[in-house]
């Protein structure tokens, strides 16, 4: 058996508790055989490490890590794997989901829950503290409709990112293709920013960062950052949940009206993003029920670049090596400010863009790397909020999916031409975690965007007042 300890940067909380659920919506209708052969070959050849198991090492705090075989006998679990054909179209289950109108303003359609409930087969261990020793890393579930095909897949957050995932699915096809995937980078090591170094090594000013991720003082994270959240909860507890479109159309136009404004108000040049776009409307959504200003953290996890992965920054994670990366790599940026009720899209977009231009720097994932490993190491939360304020998370999965391509996995025979249009959803958080203070913005496509969306009673009450007389967001 070999026995590989699991970095600390893979430990940090909540996520080591977070199986991943992500739905991959494929219009084709895609082989079977050939998925589970091919994925078959990938953990038994090639990345064995996604063979193994997550043992709690005995002594040692219970600190996880992977037990894999040396070598995988026939009646060894490498992966769960089912699938179910409906017998009909998909669009008699997410019609909404898929097609949903491209000049209404955003959309509200059926939330996670409700997904989840369609693909996702219910035995599935939903936390990883639900899984047993014996549970593979891998859980897929196949939905084989006439015209499209579900692929359903759990992965223990601790293993992998979003970016990690998308790895494996691309080393999974090329696998089909006929072509070998690239080796393992990270499989027996820690290959992230300051992994030579401790914390004690960096001055305090480095470290400590008000506003950033950090090491908190014992006795200071429940009193004085939880619990003003939670008694925030108790005066609004009921949310509703979505998942919410917005169309690309509407996007791009808030985008370039938010960029005049800056270029006017500035004198500098607005390099906004569609995700700055989406983060402040999701924000400004979340507290449009607040008449009290708050100071407040909008933090940014974005797959690509230096944030989340840090791939393509860090030399170990250059672009010749970062497709056999499958870890996590997450490093967030940072935007606190002032938040009211007449704050303009703007603004909130504008700081959310200079925080995430900060975090670029190789210094800075460093910097965020080392305090990941020292939370982890104390068991502390990765949550970023200042005593009695407010904060809100961002995690943008777009960047992912962006060049996955379902094609090698067609059924012969089947009538598509080039690339099949990809949908993603997903689900990654505890159960029963609220919703209010934090996203997701899960897939593009042509039409538009797709986000995770959870507000209170009163917010929601106050949001679709909102769109019936503004639904371009002209006055958001």
């Amino acid at each position: 058996m070999e026995v590989i300890p699991i970095p600390l940067y893979d430990q940090s909380s909540p996520a080591k508790g977070i199986r991943t659920r992500t739905f991959f919506i494929v219009d084709a209708c895609l082989d079977e055989d050939a998925l589970r052969n091919a994925l078959d070959v990938l953990i038994r050849r090639h990345w064995r490490k996604l063979g193994g198991r997550i043992v709690a090492r005995q002594g040692d705090r219970n600190q996880p890590e992977y037990h894999v075989p040396k070598q995988f006998e026939p009646d060894y679990a490498l992966f769960s794997w089912s699938s179910s054909k409906p017998g009909h179209s998909i669009d008699k289950v997410a019609a909404a989901i898929r097609s949903p109108a491209q000049d209404e303003g955003p959309l509200l359609l059926p939330s996670m829950a409700t997904v989840d409930s369609w693909f996702r087969p219910s035995e599935w261990p939903y936390h990883q503290q639900d899984a047993l020793p014996e549970d593979p890393f891998l859980f897929v579930h196949l939905s084989l409709f006439t015209d499209a095909t579900v692929i359903t897949i759990s992965i223990p957050h601790l293993v992998a990112d979003q970016m990690g995932l998308r790895n494996i699915i691309k080393a999974w096809l090329g696998l089909i293709e006929g072509r070998d995937p690239p080796a393992m980078v990270g499989y027996d090591g820690d290959v992230l920013p300051g992994s030579g170094k401790a914390y004690t090594d960096y001055a305090k000013e480095e470290v400590v960062r008000k506003g950033r991720q950090r090491v908190r003082r014992t006795g200071e994270y429940f009193p004085f950052v939880l619990l003003p959240l939670l008694l925030e909860l108790l005066v609004s507890f009921k949310e509703e949940h979505y998942v919410m479109f917005l169309p690309l159309s509407l996007v791009r136009s808030v985008r370039e009206r938010c960029t005049k404004k800056i270029q006017e108000e500035y004198a500098e040049p607005a390099r906004l993003s569609d995700g700055d776009i989406i983060s402040a409307i999701l924000l400004k959504f979340c507290r449009m029920h607040k008449n009290k200003p708050q100071m407040l953290a909008l933090s940014q996890a974005v797959n690509r670049g230096p944030l989340s992965a840090v791939r393509g920054v860090v030399p170990e994670l250059g672009a010749d090596t970062c497709d056999g990366f499958i870890h996590n790599a997450i490093h967030s940026s940072t935007a606190r400010f002032r938040l009211e009720r007449s704050t303009p899209l703007s603004d909130i977009a504008h700081a959310n863009r200079k925080a995430i231009e900060e975090a670029r720097s190789l210094r800075d994932a460093e910097i965020g790397m080392v305090v990941l490993r020292e939370m982890a190491r104390r068991g502390q939360s990765s949550h970023t909020c200042e005593p009695f304020e407010r904060s809100y998370f961002v995690s943008n999965w777009c960047a992912a999916w962006s060049d996955l391509d379902f094609s090698p996995a067609i059924k012969e025979g089947e009538a598509v031409v080039g690339k099949p249009k990809l949908l993603v959803l997903g689900a990654s958080g505890m159960r029963g975690t609220p919703k209010r203070f934090s996203s997701f913005i899960f897939s593009k496509t042509d039409e538009g965007y797709w986000t995770d969306f959870g507000v209170p009673v009163p917010a929601m009450k106050l949001i679709k007042e909102h769109l019936q007389w503004d639904p371009k967001l002209e006055h958001l």
